[in-house]
């Protein structure tokens, strides 16, 4: 019988489950290092080539299972994946290890990966260097292939439903696999709270518990894990009182659940008096659906890249229209902010577009440099947007916009598009605002010329984050300095407050910020009172904002901008709780 031993972490993603571990160990690669004859090489060709082969069907698998967001979340992964399991300089290098330094495959594939890696760790740049993780996941994915002797991916036991993973992290694609697959809870010794994989997590509802790096040496498989995300704990072979505790917590959600459900129809206003906006990210069916189920204002971002992403050409014109419009009724005249194009090199379904790998697709052709080199796509996709403008009220909303040289430019792009379809008889509504998004600090610095040339503003904050501190998110390396509370991510959201209010132009936050009902009055004290997020954080934000006070947090929002570093955020973060 095994002890009850407890675990410490950090809550990745909310929530409390039971269920039976399944330990992935890192994967400990078994290298055959005995000389090849001569008359094997070509055997062990075609042993490494199968085996790349297989790799390549369990992410075409993955690929044409994708649906939704996790379209955008997944593929980004598939693609990177697929474009080393297809580069020459790793398919050649290790082949010509086997057939001049008669290596055996393992031992070639081992070499290359040293070598390549090596590479990686030279570069200067940490978002290239950071890629190295693609090259191990994707030499791990060909090593198990040549274990299980180039066959598919063995699925889980029928008996897997409760699993809790314990792993040192999980990518985005596998966890996706693992939910359809009975699991319940993640316990990972590595990760971030913002990387991609916890976000889906939230997304999903598994809960989720990061940084516990014990969760490898006490587990083992099978054991009964009780996974408290909430306290970012995890209990080990849980008694009577753990599991009681565990009870309580299933009754208090459903009390909660029942409690919340009856905000579904009651406007969002503080406890002052002051009326808030919550509307909801969306880009499928069932998450518009949602969206009107628990009262959203409307969907403040509809990401249409799902229609680019599937593999072939690109949509036609009539195919995001009826995508559109469909959305638009759905929502039943509430307004539906349809956001153009973020599509870049590094997305998947980009080369069908005619754009090509690049050196830092981060700092690259996207967003609206995308659409403004790409018009003949980027008219397609704005007179679709307009025809379903006939149907509901419509607002377009441009990406990554860096100056206002851009909006004005894609305003005129709208008015031409426009024109074409009245000379061609299509409805068109009288009236479609057209939006700017800031999530560069440069456009943070001009965003009152960019108010000035557009109708209205949506602030994002995950990219704005990255682009300030330098960091990318799903960087193991930098978790820890990509952080939205640092004092310049703050003091650059006021300053798009504070210019947006000046150009009377409405503003509503999108990303993470917006839906961590935590922070809710820290963004008021910023002056925020539109935001847009998942639809599952609605009903939490609006029982949120019914005990704060709009007009008492703001004005304690200057001493919160003055705080010099995140202790001091924190502590006057923590004064605000009382709103």
């Amino acid at each position: 019988m095994n002890l009850r031993v407890q675990l410490e972490g950090a809550g990745g993603a909310r929530g409390i489950a039971v269920g039976r571990a399944r330990v992935l160990y890192p994967t400990r690669f078994e290298v055959d290092r005995e000389p090849l004859a001569p008359d094997e090489v070509d055997a062990e060709v075609a042993r490494f080539l199968h085996a790349l082969d297989s790799a390549r069907e369990e992410l075409a698998a993955l690929r044409r299972r994708l649906r939704g967001s996790l379209t955008r979340e997944i593929g980004d992964f598939i693609e990177a994946h697929a474009l080393i399991l297809d580069d020459p300089e790793f398919i050649d290098g290790v082949t010509d290890r086997i057939r001049s330094g008669l290596q055996r495959a393992s031992a070639a594939l081992d070499a290359q990966r040293t070598a390549l890696a090596a590479a990686f760790d030279a570069i200067d740049d940490p978002y290239l260097r950071s890629r190295r993780e693609d090259l191990e996941q994707v030499v791990a994915r060909v090593f198990a292939a040549f274990r299980r002797g180039g066959g598919a991916m063995p699925r889980p036991d029928a008996g897997a439903a409760g699993t809790v993973l314990v792993c040192e992290s999980l990518s985005p694609a596998d966890l996706d696999w693992w939910h359809e697959h009975g699991l319940v809870a993640i316990v990972a010794t590595q990760g971030s709270v913002y990387s991609h994989s916890a976000i889906l997590a939230r997304g999903l509802r598994v809960p989720m518990v990061i940084g516990c790096g014990a969760a490898l040496d006490a587990v083992r498989d099978g054991d009964t894990l009780l996974v408290d995300a909430d306290a970012g704990r995890v209990t080990v072979s849980p008694d009577a009182i753990d599991l009681r505790r565990l009870r309580e917590h299933q009754r208090a959600a459903s009390r909660q659940e029942r409690r919340r459900a009856q905000l579904k129809s009651q406007a969002t206003r503080t406890r002052d008096g002051a009326t808030i906006g919550l509307h909801a990210n969306a880009e499928q069916t069932e998450q518009i659906a949602r969206a009107r189920r628990v009262g959203a204002d409307g969907i403040g971002l509809f990401r249409t890249e799902f229609l680019y992403l599937k593999p072939g050409e690109a949509p036609g014109e009539d195919e995001q229209f009826k995508a559109y419009r469909d959305a638009v009724m759905a929502m039943a005249g509430k307004p539906v902010t349809l956001r153009t194009l973020d599509l870049g090199a590094d997305k998947p379904g980009a080369g069908a577009l005619g754009v090509g790998p690049e050196p830092n697709p981060a700092l690259g052709l996207r967003g609206v440099r995308w659409s403004l080199a790409r018009r003949s796509h980027f008219m397609v996709q704005l007179r679709a947007m307009l025809r379903a403008s006939a149907y509901g009220p419509v607002r377009i909303l441009v990406p990554m916009v860096t100056a206002v040289e851009e909006i004005v430019q894609v305003s005129d792009l709208v008015a031409g598009a426009r024109r074409q379809l009245q000379r061609e008889g299509l409805a068109v509504a009288e009236q479609v605002p057209l939006g700017a998004m800031i999530e560069v600090p440069a456009a943070v610095v001009v965003a009152s010329e960019i108010a000035h040339a557009c109708d209205f503003l949506a602030l994002g904050s995950n990219d704005l984050v990255q682009y300030t501190l330098a960091a990318d998110r799903n960087n193991a390396a930098v978790a820890s300095t990509y952080d939205p509370l640092h004092p310049a991510v703050l003091r650059l959201i006021a300053l798009t407050v504070e210019s947006a209010r000046r150009a009377r132009r409405p503003l509503t936050l999108c990303g993470e910020l917006a839906g961590s009902a935590d922070l809710l009055p820290l963004l008021l004290a910023l002056g925020l009172d539109a935001f847009s997020m998942h639809p599952g954080a609605i009903l939490e934000a609006r029982e949120r904002l019914l005990g704060l006070s709009r007009k008492a947090l703001r004005a304690r929002g200057r001493r919160l901008l003055e705080a010099a570093s995140r202790d001091e955020v924190l502590e006057r973060v923590r004064g605000l709780a009382e709103g």
